[in-house]
């Protein structure tokens, strides 16, 4: 039953970029602080150094209760340049604070401009929207305004919430070669995927990566959920992931399996961890099935091997 929360008096927000690597999903902040975060899911590291997305501004839609029409509000007006590859293993960025009434945050949206941002590659390369190779930034060109995927409500209680606003760099920067496996253009395409949730909801998955007793770099991760009886292709992707030089890796502000649990398509659901070996590495690829997540706590996979 969605919860009704009365207007009484001023609470806090707190805007912060964060990258999912977080090793713990972060409770209220303190005194009557809501907490809005930003978090990265990774994509090919073996090319690119650094994705420069300018952020101008962090918007919601604040409502009393779930049955009223909702006010649009400013939450943070960073009006600078993020490295979102920065934001990992637990990095943070405070983006602004400000008050806002109790009650329920029933949309959430960002504002980046692109003319203002880039990617930089390995080699020192930078791709922008006007250079070749570059970034494709297609109907987003300019200053878009970005609706963030909500799965379960983002309450802003009396003592103060935490809003997690995870922008998936690995889906949202995607290779011309994804569309069009003949192509041989050097850029990223942007088609982005952004998602807003409740930290307090939310919990992690950690664990780390070996081969051959040796930890493994750059490995990419997959999360699914779907039922590990099904076919792979039947299966969501709801986060990508990659694994550091010490070959941990994490996903950070995940919702929890309970929420999944209460609809019937979702019956025979759970979480799935699927990793690849980078590049060049005669690793085979790994799934871990039956994953589940508690909000507030970190479930850990431990050591995952590749054969």
């Amino acid at each position: 039953m969605p919860a009704h929360l009365s207007v009484r008096h001023a609470t806090g927000l707190l805007v912060l970029l964060v990258a999912c690597s977080d090793r713990t999903s972060p409770g209220p902040a303190g005194g009557n602080t809501t907490r809005v975060l930003l978090t990265d899911d990774p994509f090919p590291f073996d090319r690119v150094e650094r994705v420069d997305v300018y952020v101008v501004s962090v918007s919601g839609s604040l409502t009393p209760d779930t049955s009223t029409a909702g006010s649009v509000v400013t939450m943070a007006t960073p009006n600078r340049t993020i490295d979102l590859l920065a934001l990992q293993n637990g990095v943070t960025d405070e983006l602004g604070a400000l008050e806002l009434p109790e009650g329920v945050i029933t949309a959430v949206r960002l504002t980046i401009d692109t003319d203002l941002s880039s990617m930089t590659l390995k080699d020192g390369t930078v791709l922008t929207g006007s250079s070749t190779p570059g970034i494709a930034w297609q109907s987003s060109a300019g200053r878009p305004v970005l609706n963030a995927l909500i799965h379960e409500q983002i309450e802003v209680p009396d003592s103060g919430g935490t809003v997690v606003i995870d922008f998936d760099v690995g889906k949202a920067f995607i290779t011309p070669q994804e569309i069009d496996p003949a192509s041989t253009d050097d850029g990223f395409i942007f088609s982005p995927v952004l998602r807003a949730a409740d930290g307090t909801k939310t919990g992690s998955i950690t664990g780390g990566v070996r081969s051959a007793g040796s930890p493994i770099e750059d490995a990419s991760l997959r999360l699914y959920l779907g039922d590990p009886a099904s076919a792979e292709n039947t299966w969501s992707v709801l986060g990508t992931a990659h694994s550091d030089a010490a070959g941990g890796f994490e996903f950070s502000f995940v919702t929890r399996s309970a929420y999944w649990a209460q609809f019937p398509a979702q019956a025979n659901s759970t979480y799935l961890v699927a990793v690849d070996p980078p590049a060049g590495l005669p690793a085979e690829r790994v799934l871990v099935p039956n994953v589940t997540v508690t909000a507030g706590h970190e479930t850990a996979l431990g050591t995952i091997d590749l054969p």
